[in-house]
């Protein structure tokens, strides 16, 4: 028997450092013991873009490739990185150019992991990735901060013979490249290419370069969305077009935000939107993803709940990063005292997981994520909506999501609110919504997706 696949996606940002050494660079693989007679085979794949190094991690034998790793610190020797939502750690020697040396630990049990480089990445088909050639323009466009020192967002812009409509498109939470890849799917290019095809002009950029990335929070990523508006203006094919956004997960919030102060933004997609507090979103995630799991009770999974709320709750009524800090370093002591040994370990309330925990819930980006009300914006965006949601996303709570949407978006004609059946989080067809299962999906975005957004541009947008 296979372990369980150990990949989990939440809001959670990503850490990684500026790598020295070249040769950690490539794919390396391995394999642990998970018995006398079973092994499941290990892959990290670390690779260099812009100033920020991405190390993912694979399982190929569970079809899972590319879970972007956290906490990452690698040196000219030593290397370690976590999951922390799957509980997972690794740390190593980097020996020599072709060997890494170290340990996997998930859940308290901790496996030997020899790493090899030089063999092939396993990679499985994506088949709607899309590939040239293309039948449009497509131009690298860097734009640099305000004082000119380096590139602060560097994206894709497709142009299209004769465009009827602009498109931005903005990522979810953590760090995300312009495609928004994950687990070797690019939605963003497939869908870029879909928009392209259709006519309409589409921009995708990565985020902020990792130094700027990890200071900045969702206002400031609001705030590159109109920049980009204000520069992609200056393109004589773009000038008098109309710029919408499409925004993925938090990427929905982002939108919304800069809707709500740009008159120039005509309209808005959200994917997987997000209009409620972030506790709740959560709070939603922590049950959904643990009632999926069926060898998980509800008593276990009520208490992890109410720990976790305890914590969310020190976040959002702190009013500045520091007391945040020493209130959940107070409230986590407190929580613990009332746990045995055994729970504090099941509950993931072990002393090197304190600090993880409390250092991820005090960045700028979760404490100003805790600080932030949706319907506070929502209620001042006066273009019209379209949103898209799953019914099986277990990371936001689609009937949750548009109930919030139509309560609190002034009324429009022109809005159109959708709940697919048997879509995920990344609104592919599937059948549990868990998120082992994203990996083994062959599909990147439902091509009903696809249609109902070229649809609603081509009828709301373009012929308004």
């Amino acid at each position: 028997m296979k372990i369980k696949s150990f990949f989990i996606i939440l809001f959670l940002s990503l850490h990684v450092l500026i790598l020295k050494s070249q040769s950690i660079y490539g794919y390396w693989e391995g394999k642990i013991a998970i018995s006398k007679s079973d092994s499941l085979t290990i892959g990290l794949n670390i690779t260099h873009k812009s100033d920020t190094i991405i190390l993912e991690l694979d399982s190929p034998d569970q079809f899972f490739i590319g879970q972007a790793a956290e906490f990452i610190n690698i040196d000219s020797s030593q290397i370690s990185f976590s999951v922390s939502a799957f509980d997972v750690n690794f740390s190593g020697k980097h020996l020599n150019t072709n060997v890494i040396e170290g340990v996997f630990s998930q859940r308290g049990k901790k496996f030997p992991l020899l790493l090899k480089k030089g063999k092939e990445r396993k990679l499985f088909l994506r088949p709607q990735t899309p590939h040239p050639p293309f039948d449009y323009n497509i131009r690298e466009i860097n734009f640099k901060d305000v004082k000119n020192r380096y590139n602060l967002i560097s994206g894709t812009l497709t142009i299209p013979k004769n465009p009827k409509a602009l498109v931005i498109f903005i990522s979810g939470s953590g760090w995300q490249d312009r495609d928004e890849s994950c687990f070797g799917h690019k939605p963003f290019a497939v869908l870029s290419d879909a928009c392209s095809r259709a006519g309409i002009a589409t921009f995708r950029y990565d985020d902020f370069p990792l130094a700027v990335f990890q200071k900045s929070t969702t206002f400031d990523f609001s705030d590159a969305v109109n920049m980009i508006i204000d520069s992609l203006k200056a393109i004589p094919e773009l000038k008098n077009l109309k710029k919408g956004l499409i925004g993925h997960s938090e990427g929905s919030l982002v939108a919304f935000i800069a809707a709500s102060k740009n008159p120039e933004i005509a309209f808005t997609i959200h994917l997987s939107g997000v209009s409620q507090h972030i506790y709740d979103i959560l709070s939603y995630q922590i049950y959904a993803l643990s009632a999926a799991d069926s060898s998980v009770s509800e008593d276990f999974i009520n208490k992890s709940l109410e720990i976790s709320q305890e914590l969310y709750k020190v976040v959002k009524k702190s009013k500045n990063v520091n007391v945040c800090i020493d209130a959940l370093i107070e409230r986590w002591d407190k929580i613990t005292q009332k746990l045995s040994e055994d729970e504090i370990e099941a509950y993931k309330m072990t002393p090197d997981k304190k600090f993880s925990s409390i250092y991820s819930l005090s960045t700028p980006w979760y404490f100003t994520l805790f600080h932030i009300e949706p319907k506070k914006y929502l209620k001042n965006v006066k273009s019209p909506v379209l949103a898209i949601s799953g019914n099986k996303d277990l990371q936001i709570c689609a009937s949750d999501a548009i109930y919030f949407m139509r309560k609190y978006l002034p009324h429009n004609n022109l809005n159109k609110f959708i709940v697919k059946d048997n879509l995920n989080h990344l609104l592919q067809p599937c059948t549990t919504g868990t998120i082992d299962e994203y990996s083994k999906i062959e599909t990147t975005i439902s091509e009903n997706v696809i249609k109902e957004i070229l649809i609603w541009i081509s009828e709301v947008v373009l012929e308004k």
